[in-house]
């Protein structure tokens, strides 16, 4: 019995489950629907609860208004025309919204609380493609073909962690603002935004329960009386003693490891030896459970005495003879109900993590009948006018570039000038920063006068640019600060002097373990404006993911140089030179045992 005991705490230890850093959520239980919307309840706490965006919105300002413009200009002369598109977007409920979520909740668990939305994740790229497709915009007018807008920018990555938002920005031709603009006035526009992501859940995939039930019956009943006098003894006994045993053992195993390809053999293995134990104890007669209660003697031993004994001295003359019993009159009765009951219980469980999938899209619909008369929103630029008409030019960095201001962009600056004839000359300075793109601003204006000027001259400005680049020199386009360079387009895209290349490494880990490899260091080096910059990316066999991705930036047209040195479990380090290569895919395969 010890020994099983011990088993069970060994087995209870294995089953301690470390808590995550960040959130995670139940799919097995806990799951409900509230104003139809799905709640999820938290892995460590019970009272806890993750709401499930349905679709994505437009953003808020902290002031109430909208993240959204649509601006038609229009030339009467039919010189220039077109229109402006630009909204933020974000994937979350308004705060008003999830109070009364939480007081629907509050009616079916009272001590429940909503967290925030439920942790999402990027989802991952399709076949053929180098960044995730998380967040996409389903539009006629806004896609690549038809001819319709000018330039599309979007943020690329969906705005999935809480007060994240995703930017879209269109520069719009006369056709495509005017289509634009009436189906913004219907039901239903043709902007569409759809979310691609996931978020991890936990599942139960292997529980296995084993019960088992023993008992052991004895009863024993005994009556005796007895009369006995001079030469007469008269005895009645009745004995009863009855035992009985009854055991059962149930095992019940949900394996759901096939599926979730998990490994439980560890598991499977301690529930057959734990079954095994059970049923050598269930019928082990002698110490197990089903052991023997001492049984009760009826009538001891010299409980009842028999007939009287002569001397030796009697029987020396007379013999033995018939001799009178004792007198003895007795009555006795024994009554005995030995019950034992043994259960024992025991729960193996083993849980795991699913990727589950969130593919919603949501309509920009709705904002004209509510907002037309709002110029904030919907206006109209008429150009016609050269003594009032003021000209906004809108620079906006590239989507594609974004995410540079991660690690390589420390700020871009603009500055605008625009000589206005006798007047003194207009000048402006935009900047953007790391805090303007995460929160979704690629976008920034400059509006200057046209103080009635005729020709249409008054359309050109000049602007210059400056990239300060992290532990880098500013780079100045045109290098020469007292030369500027000429526009006259209504937006103006902002694209660093570097190239983008984004490198995927893949590595079969099964591999790694077969060849004795401890792990991979993969090496880049790059040109960088006239420095040479290294990036590695680590490969370990014990990883679960095949695949690692990184993303450089260079100076344009320049090669990578690669590099990878091969740590082998007995202490062996082989360096193997790629040279330089163009190529942005990587496929590894460890030396060879000779290598």
């Amino acid at each position: 019995m010890r020994k099983l005991c011990v088993l069970c705490y060994a087995v209870l230890a294995m089953l301690v489950i470390c808590e995550s850093a960040y959130a995670l959520v139940k799919l097995d239980e806990g799951r409900m629907m509230v104003n139809g919307i799905q709640l999820l309840q938290d892995y460590a706490d019970p009272h806890s609860y993750y709401y499930v965006p349905t679709y994505p919105r437009v953003a808020e300002n902290d002031d109430g208004t909208l993240s959204f413009l649509c601006l038609k200009y229009v030339d009467p002369a039919g010189k220039t025309g077109g229109g402006l598109f630009h909204a933020l977007i974000e994937f979350s409920l308004p705060p008003d919204a999830v109070a009364e979520l939480e007081k629907e909740l509050k009616k079916t668990v009272p001590d429940a609380k909503i967290v925030g939305p439920v942790p999402l994740m990027q989802s991952e790229p399709a076949e053929g493609e180098d960044e995730p497709g998380s967040f996409e915009v389903v539009s006629a007018v806004l896609g690549d073909v038809g001819g319709f807008t000018r330039k599309v920018v979007t943020s690329g990555k969906a705005p999935i962690t809480p007060g994240s938002r995703a930017a879209l920005a269109a520069i719009l031709n006369q056709q495509g603002a005017t289509l634009l603009w009436d189906s913004l006035s219907g039901p239903t526009s043709d902007v569409s935004i759809a979310i691609n992501a996931y978020y991890e859940a936990a599942v139960m995939g292997f529980d296995a329960r084993i019960t088992a039930d023993v008992s052991t019956v004895y009863e024993h009943f005994s009556r005796v009386i007895n009369v006995q006098q001079d030469y007469t003894r008269r005895q009645i006994r009745d004995i009863v003693d009855d035992l009985r045993r009854n055991g059962t053992i149930k095992v019940e195993v949900l394996d759901r490891t096939k599926a979730l390809d998990l490994k439980a053999g560890d598991l499977q293995a301690l529930v057959d030896t734990i079954t095994n134990k059970i049923i050598e104890l269930m019928f082990d007669a002698k110490t197990g459970f089903s052991a023997d209660p001492p049984r009760e003697v009826a009538v001891e031993q010299n409980q009842i005495m028999g007939r009287q004994s002569k001397g030796w001295l009697a029987r020396l003359f007379t013999g033995s003879g018939d001799q009178k019993y004792y007198t003895d009159n007795q009555y006795v009765m024994k009554r005995r109900e030995d019950i034992r009951q043994n259960t024992f219980s025991v729960v193996l469980t083993k849980n795991s993590t699913v990727k589950v999938p969130i593919n919603t899209a949501g309509n920009i619909r709705g904002l004209y009948d509510a907002l037309k008369d709002d110029p904030r929103y919907f206006r109209v630029v008429n150009l016609a006018d050269p003594a009032f008409e003021f000209r906004t030019i809108y620079f906006q960095i590239d989507g594609d570039y974004a995410s540079s201001f991660q690690d390589t962009v420390n700020f871009v600056a603009v500055n605008v000038r625009k000589k206005l004839g006798e007047n003194p000359e207009f000048t402006s300075t935009l900047r953007f920063s790391y805090d303007n793109i995460k929160d979704g601003k690629l976008v920034q204006e400059v509006t200057y006068p046209r103080l009635g000027e005729k020709e249409a001259s008054w359309l050109d400005y000049e602007y210059q640019v400056s990239w300060s680049l992290r532990n880098r020199s500013t780079i100045a386009i045109p290098s020469d600060p007292n030369k500027w360079l000429k526009a006259n387009d209504p937006a103006i895209s902002l694209v660093p002097p570097l190239d983008k290349q984004v490198i995927e490494v893949d590595a079969d880990r099964g591999v790694f373990n077969d060849s004795g490899v401890m792990s991979a260091n993969l090496v880049f080096e790059y040109p960088l404006l006239g420095e040479t910059k290294r990036t590695r990316v680590t490969l370990r066999s014990r990883n679960t993911e095949s695949t690692s991705q990184v993303t450089l930036y260079t100076d344009k047209g320049s090669k990578i140089h690669a590099k990878v040195t091969w740590y082998f479990k007995d202490g062996r380090r082989v360096v193997q030179d790629l040279g330089e290569t163009k190529e942005t895919y990587f496929v590894l395969f460890p030396p060879s045992a000779e290598g």
